[in-house]
């Protein structure tokens, strides 16, 4: 025990646990478990150091922990376990060594995405793994998304021959048989009865009617406020602004009506808001701004709304992510290529040493690719796992998706 002391130092065990399961020191991990560290305890973003063990693939880190009683299942704030970061990854054995230990592969994150999902693979046969074993569709709806371009393009020609098939069925049951002129007659007949039935008689004029001056509403507090942020209901926003109302005010997530406003497309809600004096960088309880928001949506319009009133474009949440990043992961190109023309830093580092281009080949964002290397992005830049974009893009997730779907398959022959 002097050993370990000397050479670890007494450094604060909330810290140091985080940063020695981040590298690998397992015997740094021992000695703060042993100083009564908290295996389990979150960071701000809500890592644990299991997390963060999982991620950079150091398996015996993992493996203590495990038996030091932390939780396999705990999920951070956008709702990730430790399953979601090895699979994410591509890391097999820890993958396997979670699920021994009773790590559930359905739990979803704030994406609706399960750690089955972050693993690619053949799409078809991922969807009939999930339609039969009970994994939850993110989506909520059809799964033609999830297939290849040949099923989707033998499902489209057969709704064109479906639509086909109706449309000469109703022409058939439309066709009247006319065996003599008395069948002509009363064809005719009836097709006058019909006209006639369709005729409207002209409405008599309304009375003009004075609109009534309205009677004076509540005042409309903050939930209320908000809330009408995201759906755009603009007499309630303009009633709380005449009253005074802050247009900072935030709940407890620190989600301010900008930030909704970007969210949910409202160009005009946008601009009404900052002239109201909203501040344009503004975080939430994640160090978000509204650009993040924007661009996590593909909104382009407030996008440049937002950077022509002087928000940051390189600004960083609490995992260091930056608004390029964002645009790279939800694949809306036309706001990567306006972030990068309005200087946004394209080799920039999250807290795992991810650049863009690091996001755009784990998935599988091909056309966000092609533009982050027109502009330059260099393809030697090494994460935290010493992982570079190139040596990402090879087939390495096999093993996690072989693993998780034997375990889903092994649930449900238990049960």
């Amino acid at each position: 025990m002097l050993q370990i002391t000397m050479q670890y130092g007494t450094s604060s065990t909330a810290t140091g646990i985080w940063s020695a399961a981040l590298n690998g020191d397992l015997g740094r991990v021992k000695y703060l478990i042993q100083k009564a560290a908290d295996p389990s305890q979150p960071d701000s973003a809500g890592y644990t150091a299991l997390h963060y063990a999982s991620r950079n693939g150091h398996y015996a880190v993992c493996q203590f922990l495990l038996e030091s009683g932390a939780k396999c299942d705990a999920q951070t704030h956008g709702g990730a376990t430790a399953l979601h970061r090895a699979s994410y990854c591509g890391h097999t054995d820890i993958a396997r060594l979670l699920l021994s230990h009773g790590s559930n592969p359905r739990l979803v994150d704030a994406d609706g995405m399960t750690s089955l999902h972050k693993v690619s693979g053949e799409r078809v046969e991922r969807t009939k793994l999930e339609c039969g074993h009970g994994v939850p569709d993110p989506g909520g709806g059809l799964r033609s998304w999830r297939l290849g371009p040949q099923e989707a393009e033998t499902r489209e020609r057969q709704k064109l021959d479906e639509e086909k098939r109706r449309r000469l069925e109703r022409f058939n049951s439309s066709r009247t048989n006319l065996e003599n002129l008395a069948d002509l007659e009363k064809l005719v007949q009836r097709r006058k009865e019909k006209r006639l039935k369709r005729r409207v008689p002209p409405k008599a004029p309304q009375p003009e009617v004075k609109p009534q001056p309205q009677a004076q509403q509540e005042p409309v507090g903050l939930e209320v406020f908000l809330k009408a942020a995201a759906e755009n209901q603009e007499a309630l926003i303009d009633k709380y602004l005449a009253d005074g109302g802050d247009p900072n005010a935030h709940d407890k997530l620190h989600r301010t009506a900008l930030h909704w406003a970007c969210l949910k497309g409202h160009c005009e809600l946008v601009n009404k808001l900052l002239e109201a004096g909203a501040a344009v960088d503004t975080r939430d309880l994640l160090d978000r701004t509204p650009v993040f928001w924007a661009c996590r949506r593909g909104h382009l319009d407030i996008l440049k709304q937002l950077l022509n009133r002087g928000a940051q474009v390189n600004a960083r949440d609490k995992i260091w992510s930056t608004p390029l990043h964002v645009a790279v992961r939800t694949g809306h190109c036309d706001c990567l290529e306006h972030l990068i023309a309005c200087g946004a830093r394209i080799d920039a580092q999250d807290k795992e040493g991810d650049t863009a281009l690091h996001e755009a080949v784990r998935h599988g964002r091909y056309r966000a690719m092609k533009l982050l290397l027109l502009y330059g992005a260099a393809l030697g830049v090494r994460n935290a796992a010493s992982v570079t974009p190139v040596q990402l893009a090879r087939d390495w997730q096999r093993g996690i998706q072989e693993a998780l779907q034997a375990h889903v398959r092994h649930t449900r022959t238990r049960c």
